[in-house]
């Protein structure tokens, strides 16, 4: 029996499912024309479900590969998926009016915004700003066995190709291996490409920043814990762009876009976001420092900055020491390089460390 726990929102959007336990709630968000947005991510658009810290929501995600044309049957026929395959909430989604919410980053020069369709917002009940919102990351589960990609003449290669070209790449959601090709085969990895708090002012959900966004960090796996500074009243949580794989760099400008569902649990420290000024993540092996910037290299620069400080905070290190070991013992990686705001890691292994520190029960 489903039940409605007081406390939460006064309504209820349609393909909402609320169940309780004793102590928190597990929530199942579906993504319908009532429940997604695309483009933007902003404080002024209504919250779809209100939550309490610690309760988990499983959410519905669409990915916006193949909605442009306004027919993923048609588009998606053409690879042979048949329409019984083709999501119904696509095709829903894809019948959305256009609408321009004033914000640069324009997807295809046709709209306001990127071309991302997002589920929510989700207000987080006592979330304040200066907060710091902890996101579990359960489960990425496929709820399709095929996505795009677009090699074409943009990306961090830009003029290599003379022309855009979109490929309908099918994998195998038992064996999680990707079939590229009759010769190519090469794992899975399920991730959401944006995860983001909303910030003080609307924006295109094509940039990242200290409200996460658009990283497309594909470390944000089943498993692994994103962390972001809470910006304004609720949180309001929005999460889309969903991948089934993606190398670091996404270097032709998307990932194999692949509509996914996340499990997410969400918990809030309070306070612990005022010193905050880039996300950062974690899982059982390795802490990952966030830098970003327009530029490459200074994105790198920040990701440094933004390592050295947090082994002055979590490990007691001197900045001269930090940035030795930033040198000697941590790799950087490219997240992307093709989203307007450029996003860099800092992998920081925890093995290294004499002090050990507790990780959430489901990866011990």
């Amino acid at each position: 029996m489903i039940k409605f726990r007081s406390g939460l929102a006064a309504f209820f959007l349609p393909g909402l499912f609320i169940a309780t336990s004793a102590h928190a709630a597990t929530l199942h968000l579906k993504s319908t024309p009532e429940t997604v947005h695309r483009g933007v991510i902003s404080p002024d658009i209504a919250p779809v479900l209100t939550i309490k810290s610690g309760d988990t929501v499983v959410i519905d995600t669409v990915s916006h590969g193949g909605l442009n044309d306004g027919d993923p049957v048609a588009y998606f026929g053409k690879a042979g998926i048949a329409p019984s395959s083709v999501l119904k909430d696509a095709m829903d989604i894809a019948k959305m009016p256009v609408k321009d919410y004033g914000v640069g980053g324009g997807f295809g020069g046709r709209r306001g915004g990127g071309g991302h369709v997002l589920t929510g917002p989700i207000y987080i009940d006592g979330a304040e700003p200066g907060d710091m919102l902890e996101i579990r990351i359960k489960k990425v589960t496929p709820r399709v066995g095929y996505g795009t990609n677009g090699a074409g003449a943009g990306g961090a290669a830009p003029g290599m190709m003379k022309a855009n070209a979109g490929k309908v790449i099918k994998y195998d959601i038992a064996a999680k291996t990707v079939n590229f090709s009759d010769d190519i085969h090469f794992p899975t990895r399920p991730f959401m490409g944006i995860m983001a708090v909303a910030p003080t002012q609307k924006i295109s959900s094509r940039a990242p920043g200290l409200y996460g966004g658009n990283m497309d960090f594909e470390k944000l796996q089943a498993g692994s814990t994103l962390y972001l500074p809470v910006l304004v009243k609720g949180g309001l949580f929005v999460t889309g762009d969903s991948h089934a794989s993606q190398g670091d760099g996404e270097v032709s400008g998307n990932a194999l876009e692949a509509s996914m569902t996340p499990t997410l649990e969400f918990i809030v420290h309070k306070g612990e976001g005022k010193a905050m000024t880039m996300p950062w993540a974690e899982d059982k092996s390795n802490y990952y420092i966030l830098g970003m910037d327009h530029d490459l290299g200074k994105a790198l620069t920040n990701a440094i900055k933004e390592t050295v400080k947090f082994l002055g905070v979590h490990y007691a290190l001197s900045p001269q020491d930090a940035y030795s070991l930033c040198s000697t013992g941590i790799d950087f990686g490219i997240a992307q390089a093709v989203d307007l705001n450029l996003t860099v890691y800092g992998k920081i292994p925890k093995s290294y460390f004499k002090q050990k520190t507790a990780y959430w029960s489901k990866t011990k």
